[in-house]
């Protein structure tokens, strides 16, 4: 939050330091009569001329330097509000050490030789800018001065740093955050108060030089811990707060940071207590802590592997997987932020690791023109297979749909990294080709998500997964899942387009025999039930099966005689004829006997007259489909050469 926004938040409160009423004589601005306020430069040269005289009450006593320096601060509040933040005082790095040294033995006053919930209560009412009858309001005054301080740059806050104060204010966050105050009213100036004080903190906490002073005692470890531990009755005024002054320090951590962290055990103890705490707590919950205490392994690891060690060593790979599954089953309405995040961090983790993982070239030929596989290790390679088991055991375990197609969009993702990448799992982990043998089981959203990713297997990485396809035929032979059949099929039937090289493979697989042996068995139901259709206008998975399997077939068949003489040598054509009769099958029929005239033209106009011929006088839409497919050129001419012209004559000659 902007200093700026904070100063007129509380104005708007009417803050006594902001108005000049209500105030002990000792926080009154000190103006020259007339009622009109100096300009900005006025006040910072007034301000000059106060602190040196200030500063030349070193002889006097303790009481009577406080007394001075707090008369100086409104002065100096004031100055900084009509130069719109931009301070010209050259004693700033002296008054920034006057003040934070007053402020942490203000604290310490107010904390020192109190129970913890006593002490909460002392550090609430310091901060407060508008005290009790008995309470002075030289902590609120303070607060905002520091607060201003920290916001102006980095020697000023070195001197803000140097005076103990951030782990005092380390140690006020944790009393806020696990001992809330018996009230739930919230007042505004109780907000602004926050917002100042956690911005402080965060400019504090945003240096890594600053965070030295945070390294001597135990309150970082104390917050941490406590976030783990996930007490019902922590503060949820300020759970926000500490989660977001942890993530600054994490995202600042230097070798001292980290020495900390394993000094004190924070990684080890968190970890025991999520492990303990995941089956009982909602999942959003636990996936928020776990992700801030993963994101300190994260932003350690450019410098020091230490921490995510310790996270190996902690059994974390068996916390993420618990996590993870308790989502399983929960309503969503919408995406969790906190999954998202948690699944963002173990991608990452695939990719930590000391060397990279090697495997030998057992690429299956033939394959798409433009294939190459790289062996060498370019872009972000997956290192950390424990990690990828994660996200593999959590899609082989769960049913939900969300957590299903975002772990196969991570996955992707890594695909994207490098390429290289899908042949490094699937050689040594085969997770494409196990999640076929489950994909039937999953939510029709994740069947498409998961050939979709087959798909772009093909097309993107321009290769040819033959035992994944080969899974995926037996998938369509096997599966007792009729949907999930016709997802599978529909994808086969994109790839078979895509080239004309799966013409020869997918003859050769024995995936043409199958869909022609499928064909048979339908057209066979079709005939005994005279060629009707159960509801035809209602959308029946059986009937789109049939149709998406004659697609196939149209598909395989073009430009590929061997596959045309597979069909005829199957015997196929006079089931073909069946499918005629059917105006949902009829333009994939008629293209699949328009391929056999490649090997017997006259075989195929005789088909067509035949079943012009057979039409009755209803099946007007029937005559008018072959008549279409017979006016092309070629066939027409055809036509008039060969034997059929008088049956076509006697078709329409009564």
């Amino acid at each position: 939050m902007e200093a700026k926004d904070v100063s007129e938040a509380e104005d708007r409160a009417e803050d006594p330091g902001s108005k000049n009423k209500g105030q002990p004589d000792a926080v009154q601005p000190d103006f020259p009569p007339g009622g009109q306020t100096p300009g900005p430069t006025a006040l910072w040269e007034m301000l000059e001329r106060k602190f040196l005289e200030y500063q030349q009450l070193a002889s006097r006593s303790p009481a009577e330097q406080q007394k001075s320096l707090l008369n100086l601060l409104p002065l100096f509040l004031k100055a900084w509000e009509h130069s719109v933040g931009i301070i010209c005082f050259p004693s700033l790095q002296r008054l920034a050490e006057d003040v934070s040294n007053q402020f942490a033995q203000e604290i310490q006053k107010a904390l020192v030789g109190k129970p913890a919930e006593q002490a909460r209560v002392a550090a609430g009412k310091l901060l407060q800018w508008k005290g009790d009858a008995d309470v002075p309001q030289e902590g609120h005054l303070l607060l905002k001065s520091v607060y201003v301080l920290t916001g102006t740059d980095a020697e000023t806050l070195g001197r803000v740093a140097e005076s103990g104060l951030p782990a005092l204010l380390l140690q006020c966050l944790y009393l806020f955050f696990v001992f809330p105050l018996e009230t739930d009213e919230l007042l505004e100036s109780d907000v602004q108060v926050q917002r100042m004080f956690v911005q402080m903190l965060l400019n504090i906490c945003g240096e890594a030089q600053s965070l030295e002073g945070l390294l001597s005692g135990n309150e970082l470890q104390s917050l941490m811990i406590a976030t783990t531990c996930l007490r019902e009755h922590s503060c949820c005024f300020w759970k926000e707060p500490t989660f977001c002054v942890l993530k600054t320090i994490s995202k600042a951590q230097n070798v001292g940071v980290i020495q900390y962290l394993q000094a004190m055990d924070c990684i080890k103890i968190s970890l025991q207590n999520l492990s303990r705490l995941v089956d009982t707590l909602p999942a959003p919950e636990v996936s928020e802590v776990v992700s801030l205490v993963l994101g300190f392994v994260k932003d350690s690891y450019p410098i020091s592997s230490a921490l995510f060690l310790e996270f190996e060593t902690g059994e974390g790979y068996p916390l993420l997987l618990k996590v993870l599954l308790r989502y399983d089953g929960l309503t969503q309405s919408e995406a969790d932020p906190h999954l998202e995040e948690l699944l963002g961090l173990v991608v990452w983790l695939t990719t930590c690791g000391r060397s990279e993982l090697k495997v030998f070239d057992s690429i299956t030929y033939p394959q798409l023109e433009g294939f190459k596989f790289h062996q060498e290790a370019s872009g972000v390679t997956v290192k950390n297979l424990q990690a990828f088991q994660v996200l593999q055991n959590v899609f082989h375990k769960v049913s939900d749909p969300i957590i299903c197609t975002k772990v196969l969009s991570s996955i992707r993702t890594m695909w994207t990294w490098n390429p290289r990448n899908f042949f490094l799992l699937e050689w040594t982990l085969q997770p494409i080709s196990q999640f076929v043998e489950i994909v039937p089981l999953k939510p029709t959203l994740v069947q498409r998500h998961f050939f979709q990713m087959l798909e772009a297997l093909v097309f993107e990485l321009r290769y040819v997964p033959h035992e994944i396809l080969r899974k995926v035929q037996r998938l369509i032979q096997e599966s007792p899942e009729s949907l999930c059949t016709l997802v599978a099929l529909q994808s086969v039937l994109r790839i078979a387009g895509g080239d004309p090289l799966f013409t020869d493979i997918f003859r050769d697989s024995g995936l043409l025999g199958l869909l022609l042996a499928q064909l048979r068995k339908h057209a066979k139901i079709l005939r005994k039930s005279g060629n009707k259709e159960v509801n035809p206008g209602v959308q029946d998975t059986e009937r789109e099966l049939t149709c998406v399997m004659l697609k196939t077939v149209v598909t395989l068949l073009k430009g590929s005689v061997r596959n045309a003489v597979v069909l005829k040598d199957h015997g196929m054509v006079p089931f073909i004829k069946i499918f005629l009769d059917g105006e949902c099958y009829r333009a994939a029929s008629l293209s699949i006997l328009e391929q056999l005239s490649v090997i017997n033209a006259e075989e195929y106009m005789s088909i067509i007259v035949g079943a012009l011929c057979s039409s009755t006088q209803g099946e007007i839409q029937l005559k008018l489909d072959l008549l279409k497919v017979m006016s092309s050129p070629p066939l027409w001419a055809f036509l008039w050469t060969c034997s059929q012209w008088l049956a076509f004559a006697h078709a329409f000659i009564p």
